[in-house]
């Protein structure tokens, strides 16, 4: 039998790299295409033949639940596998409504990735999400999480102001909001914190 082929979509180009080097060692997969843009995703998806997508929600330019319906609708019968460093109850939710068949945390191991692009369908979806220790019990907002990333990224309030599209207040009041959340009193602490927690990798935008 043919490799099952396999489109990645992900910012992080270096996490990328290394799953679609993981794939190709598998002798039944096969990656066909990476992008890092959801709308360079989409364009592949049209144009490329892939049986599984395994897609990030926070993407550059869209929202990843925007990028797994406009995959449903260009390849209603491929499989959506999500991917993401923000393995939430609530995403997961939300991403399986919107036609993913896995949901999986990027720490998740990677024969557990493996299997979800093999063998997870809408009758047997896989489903991986944090519900405890300390960072399961943090409950950020999704606007918190994209502050969070930036901040990560060593951007400052003013960047984040204007890669965010929200006024410099609000974005001092999301900083103070997620560092009440997460008990510290510095936005390097914040940045530190959420590194150990997983909810962020220092650099990378996670």
């Amino acid at each position: 039998m043919s490799p099952l082929p396999v489109l990645l979509l992900d910012d992080h180009r270096v996490f990328t790299e290394s799953l679609a080097l993981s794939i190709d060692f598998e002798p039944d997969l096969r990656c066909v295409a990476a992008a890092h843009t959801a709308r360079d995703g989409l364009a592949k998806a049209a144009a490329i033949d892939f049986a599984v997508a395994v897609v990030d929600l926070q993407l550059p330019d869209a929202r990843g639940f925007d990028v797994i319906a406009g995959l449903r609708r260009l390849r209603p019968e491929a499989r959506i596998v999500v991917l993401t460093a923000h393995s939430r109850e609530s995403l997961a939710e939300r991403a399986i409504a919107a036609g993913a068949v896995a949901f999986l945390g990027k720490g998740a191991p990677l024969a557990r990735i493996l299997a979800a692009i093999r063998s997870a369908d809408a009758a047997h979806p896989m489903v991986d999400v944090e519900r405890g220790g300390a960072a399961g019990r943090i409950r950020l907002t999704d606007r918190e999480y994209d502050v969070l990333r930036e901040l990560g990224q060593g951007h400052d309030a003013g960047r984040i102001a204007a890669d965010l599209g929200i006024s410099l207040h609000t974005t001092r009041d999301h900083i103070k909001g997620l560092m009440a959340k997460l008990g510290v009193h510095t936005q390097l602490d914040a940045v530190v914190s959420a590194d150990r927690l997983g909810l962020i990798t220092i650099g990378s935008g996670y």
